[in-house]
């Protein structure tokens, strides 16, 4: 499988309907990928990437405190495929003297995990190719804009968005 290395541009709520959207973007190439994700897992990357430090750890703080004192190694995370219209990630992780273990996850939860270990995100080419958006020099401009914009915000978002699978 061809990968290629990701970048977290942001998590994004789209306006009219209030789904939270990871924005991933080609580490190579102005090719964005963008994944509906749930309001909890969004609010714990979005927390991790403005340097946000809750009172309490978070269930991916837990779970990164688990695996070091377990002496495990998150290596990678794989978004690798949309299958069923959810997406799919696999991580990749190393125990002390084992072999590497390959876990199913969803994008989220392997994103915000990804980010608490410094561990390298890569996309699938085919579903870069299939589901990745490349904007226009306009849209370009635009989105920009409206990056500012978002990150000038306090980064209040509404958190009862409800709905089946948050990964669809």
């Amino acid at each position: 499988m061809d990968l290629r290395r990701a970048v977290v541009e942001g998590v994004r709520v789209q306006m009219i309907s209030g789904t939270h959207i990871l924005l991933l973007r080609d580490a190579e190439e102005r090719r964005y990928l963008p994944i509906p994700i749930g309001p909890n897992e969004a609010n714990a990357i979005a927390y991790h990437l403005q340097g946000v430090r809750p009172e309490r750890p978070l269930t991916h703080d837990i779970a990164t405190l688990m695996m070091n004192a377990l002496g495990a190694e998150l290596r990678e995370v794989r978004i690798v495929e949309l299958r069923d219209e959810t997406f799919r990630a696999r991580m990749l992780v190393a125990p002390t003297g084992g072999a590497v273990q390959e876990l199913d996850a969803r994008p989220s939860d392997a994103v915000a995990l990804a980010l608490r270990a410094n561990a390298p995100i890569f996309i699938s080419l085919d579903l870069l190719a299939a589901e990745g958006i490349v904007p226009e020099a306009a849209e370009e401009e635009r989105l920009s804009l409206f990056r500012d914009f978002v990150n000038s915000l306090d980064g209040d978002q509404p958190n009862d968005v409800k709905g089946s699978d948050p990964e669809r």
